[in-house]
């Protein structure tokens, strides 16, 4: 009788692992010779506003950005980025998938990936805004920014001094945050309140 009950117990663990949302991020590493300049490059189709937030999230944190055309090749730029974003519909559209990779010099140094696709079990987490999901990835890939890259000035005055300041402020408190193992409501309510900061 007691065997009976082992593959009962496997399955269902099955069925809740296989029901999970998964996120990963591997900081990109850049060397410290690379200039701000890093190229986009989107994947065929994606929406526009994933396009404009990453783009916007890049320059806010110190990068020149500049568009290449879907498809081109990573080692187009000394310093690029692809990405891809999917939206499905389950009651409502929502983003499913994201995955945004930087090369440096074609080689791959960094990667975030979300992924809500196998997450049926979690129907309501899925229903995320896409724009702080971009957000949060964005600043996980690029803790640091543009800082510490050639040609990269830290202003030592006025406005300039108090914004890196901030910044580097919030990025510590989000390392610190990514660190604590939170559940994923609890991790989203904090990081919005440190955000907001």
């Amino acid at each position: 009788m007691r065997t009976l009950y082992i593959p009962i117990i496997l399955a269902a663990t099955f069925l809740v692992s296989g029901c999970s949302i998964k996120q990963t991020v591997t900081p990109a590493e850049l060397s410290s010779e690379m200039t701000p300049e890093i190229c986009l490059i989107p994947a065929e189709g994606l929406r526009e506003g994933f396009n404009t937030a990453y783009e916007n999230l890049l320059k806010n944190k110190g990068f020149h950005t500049r568009q290449l055309p879907p498809g081109s090749s990573p080692s187009s730029c000394p310093l690029s980025t692809t990405y891809i974003g999917t939206w499905s519909w389950d009651l409502a559209i929502y983003m499913s998938y994201a995955d945004i990779r930087v090369y440096q010099y074609g080689q791959q140094v960094g990667q975030a990936e979300y992924d809500s696709r196998w997450g049926g079990g979690r129907v309501i987490d899925k229903f995320i805004n896409a724009e702080k999901k971009i957000t949060e990835l964005t600043n996980q890939l690029f803790p640091n920014g543009a800082a510490g890259l050639k040609g990269v000035k830290e202003s030592k005055s006025g406005t300039g001094a108090a914004l890196l300041t901030k910044d580097a402020y919030q990025q510590r408190q989000l390392k610190q945050l990514e660190q604590q193992g939170l559940p994923y409501e609890e991790y989203q309510k904090r990081y919005k309140l440190i955000m907001a900061d």
